[in-house]
């Protein structure tokens, strides 16, 4: 009896689908990421450079020069309301007011039309960045025992944020604020005054039945 020994036909190439997915597990087992990033056309090829020393687990020493000066630089309030004014990378830019207040300490006032003409102050001060805004007056409170139980218990749900009592004149006023290094890039600074306002309307929502 002849036995006959059968071979599996031969697979036909990857779709370009299949071997983007391969392509990506393989990246994710390296612990790469993907990262979005917009540039100008002619500067392609130099950020294929750059993509290629940045999967390395240690830097280049011209690459690991360049981030240790951009980590260097430290925000001033006046930098900051110039970069957020330039910028292309805050969503919903042609809503967004932006004031600088000069005074003994200067502040950036920033009218967010997306989220309900929500006023957020943001100033830089030392090694420090501080975004705040007022959740509500403390006249505006029923049952300030409550409320502030309630506060307290929101608190750790609210990502980057906490809620605090200040004094403006005589009057303890409700605010939500953040703080992140003055040496910071500026998109995490975007990204910190997002998220508070976010976080407020939120806040407000989930405390409203305390505040008349």
């Amino acid at each position: 009896m002849t036995n006959f020994k059968t071979t599996a036909p031969p697979r036909g190439p990857k779709s370009g689908a299949q071997a983007q997915r391969d392509f990506r597990e393989r990246m994710r087992k390296k612990g790469l990421v993907p990262q979005q990033v917009y540039i100008r056309k002619e500067h392609k090829e130099t950020l294929a450079l750059l993509e290629q020393a940045l999967r390395q687990l240690v830097l280049p020493p011209d690459i690991l020069a360049m981030e240790n000066e951009a980590m260097s630089q430290q925000w001033t309030t006046k930098a900051l309301y110039d970069a957020i004014n330039a910028t292309e990378e805050f969503p919903h830019r042609e809503h967004l007011t932006l004031t600088l207040e000069h005074g003994t300490d200067p502040s950036i006032s920033l009218e967010l039309a997306s989220y309900g003409d929500l006023h957020v102050h943001l100033a830089a001060s030392g090694e420090q960045v501080f975004v705040s805004t007022v959740l509500c007056h403390a006249d505006q409170v029923d049952d300030r025992a409550g409320f502030n139980d309630a506060c307290l218990r929101l608190n750790p749900h609210n990502p980057l944020s906490n809620i605090g009592i200040t004094t403006v004149g005589d009057e303890d006023v409700y605010t939500i604020f953040g703080e992140l290094s003055s040496r910071s890039p500026l998109s995490n600074i975007i990204e910190e005054i997002l998220v508070l306002a976010h976080n407020t309307i939120r806040a407000a929502h989930e405390l409203k039945s305390f505040i008349h």
